[in-house]
């Protein structure tokens, strides 16, 4: 294995252009960049399978099908190493070269991050994400994906899909083995894997957030997760269920998006 897992020096070299098509990307800032991995496809053979104990799994309709590991300590190498480069000074540096946000930090305890494994049927409906991390006071700002699956097709599912305010993709990126995605999460970076994973296959990455200290100016999100698609809601209940859920969250997001524009310390700190 080479002394390092990650490619940083590629993103290194080529930060300037790289910071200029993250900014130009459409339908929200971001980069896919292929082949990033210091590993052949044969280390995916230490990615734990289904059998592992330390999965937690996700049961509900947005995230079926669906398994994680948060716990450092748990995930093995050469993943533990992968996570650890891409917290560590170097790569935070030429992270905020190309995305243009100063001071990012890692989170330590990789609440929602670390090893995601989807199997068959498994969807991750479009949604944006939290953004304050109130367990930290800090606010999220990148997602980063890294996919760990050797000769990934369209037809295999599971396919990252970016999309506009409306939830209609306009990009899709296949998961394949060393891409990594990198991209601003807001209010308005809807994100999602709706078209399941096929049978057979399982779906792996590595996901890790960073965050600033400081708001930003304009309203980025609270701490709830938005999802954008729900399915049909069958039965009286069940449907003023739903009814209620989504008056409540709006209720709540106007309230959050209030309460941003009347803090006096939002706008005074630089990015």
């Amino acid at each position: 294995m080479a002394d390092t897992v990650f490619k940083v020096e590629e993103l290194e070299r080529n930060a300037l252009n790289l910071r200029r098509e993250f900014e130009a990307a459409e339908p929200f800032q971001h980069l896919v960049v292929d082949d990033l991995l210091n590993l052949a496809p044969a280390a995916g053979n230490a990615f734990p399978d289904i059998s592992w104990p330390w999965w937690n799994e996700m049961r509900d309709r947005y995230q079926q099908n669906k398994r994680f590991c948060s716990d450092l300590d748990l995930i093995p190498e050469p993943f533990r190493a992968l996570i650890r480069e891409l917290s560590g000074p170097r790569f935070l540096r030429v992270l905020e070269q190309i995305t243009g946000i100063k001071q990012l930090l890692p989170d330590p305890y990789l609440l929602g991050g670390g090893l995601h494994l989807s199997g068959p049927g498994g969807i991750l409906s479009p949604h944006t994400d939290f953004h304050y991390y109130r367990a930290l006071n800090l606010y999220r700002r990148i997602n980063l994906l890294v996919y760990l699956n050797d000769g990934w097709t369209l037809q295999d599912g599971g396919c990252l899909s970016l999309c506009d305010k409306q939830g209609r993709a306009v990009k899709t990126v296949v998961p394949d083995w060393g891409k990594v995605v990198i991209f601003r999460t807001d209010d308005r970076s809807v994100h999602g894997f709706p078209v399941p994973v096929a049978q057979g296959k399982w779906r792996r990455s590595v996901a890790l957030y960073y965050y600033t200290a400081a708001e930003t100016d304009s309203f980025s999100g609270d701490e709830t997760t938005y999802w954008r698609e729900h399915g049909q809601q069958a039965g009286v209940v069940r449907k003023s269920r739903f009814l209620a859920y989504r008056g409540l969250l709006n209720l709540s997001r106007f309230i959050s998006m209030w309460a941003h524009a009347v803090n006096p310390n939002v706008g005074r700190v630089g990015r």
